[in-house]
């Protein structure tokens, strides 16, 4: 049987109003141009994920946007939420047709269990015992082969900026899911950036953003000028699983790199 086909999207940043920009960007327009690149290059998904910073500044008609978009694909999608997201705007308005914030999803031979590691006014990430407790009920109930998808990193990723707002209890995260041999895999966002690594038997991965991306080891904010991307999985009925991240084939020449912050 053929592998299941995951595609991740991350961090869109999308602005209150169609049209605007940050960083000298149409962020929305790159979301656009990232969902159809992807589809264009690997054809229909079961399923895209979204991990978290849907909206910058966000606002019903922002998610009222995104769920549009997402809605052309007629794909299941499962939204989580990031530092720069309304959770419970969200839910609302991410929640039409295909598109849903649910929290555990099955698909085939796999289950997507997506947790939320916002930490409310503060850009670090941060998993409740609440969301602990579902994660290891979920786990404890179900020995399917499971994929994790949460905003923020869990582990270093080698730029000391970025991890001062990884999870605070991320360690408390791994110990749940060390126990459970059939996670096989946590993906997240939040890093501007691509990453591989691994925790004991757990891969660990996190994608590049659909808009503008942060240089890798860097020890403040500092802009890469790589272009939007997204990350592919292809999961296996034996537990086996395959990633790679895809770029757009443009130049980044109108992205403002002198600034500090977004």
């Amino acid at each position: 049987m053929p592998a299941l086909k995951i595609l991740q999207l991350t961090d869109p940043h999308i602005l209150p109003h169609a049209g605007d920009k940050m960083l000298g960007i149409d962020t929305e327009q790159y979301f656009q141009n990232t969902l159809a690149h992807a589809h264009v290059t690997h054809g229909r998904f079961d399923l895209i994920l979204l991990t978290g910073d849907l909206g910058q500044d966000p606002c019903a008609d922002s998610y009222r946007r995104i769920c549009r978009h997402l809605q052309t694909y007629r794909t299941p999608c499962l939204c989580l939420p990031g530092n720069h997201d309304d959770w419970e705007l969200m839910k609302t308005e991410l929640n039409a047709g295909f598109v849903s914030c649910r929290k555990h999803l099955l698909l085939e031979n796999w289950q997507i269990i997506a947790l939320n590691s916002q930490k409310p006014g503060r850009p670090s990430g941060f998993v409740s015992q609440e969301e602990l407790a579902f994660l290891q009920q979920t786990l404890s109930t179900n020995d399917m082969p499971a994929l994790l998808a949460i905003h923020h990193h869990c582990v270093a990723s080698r730029s000391s900026w970025m991890d001062t707002m990884r999870i605070e209890n991320g360690e408390e995260l791994l110990t749940i899911v060390e126990h459970f041999p059939q996670v096989k895999a946590i993906t997240c966002g939040h890093l501007h950036q691509e990453m591989q690594t691994s925790h004991k038997q757990i891969a660990i991965f996190a994608a590049p953003a659909s808009c503008f991306q942060f240089k890798p080891l860097a020890t403040e904010f500092e802009l890469d000028t790589l272009p939007p991307g997204y990350r592919v999985f292809e999961l296996f009925d034996n537990g086996d699983l395959q990633s790679r991240c895809f770029r757009l084939p443009i130049s980044m020449n109108e992205l403002q790199t002198n600034l500090h912050s977004y």
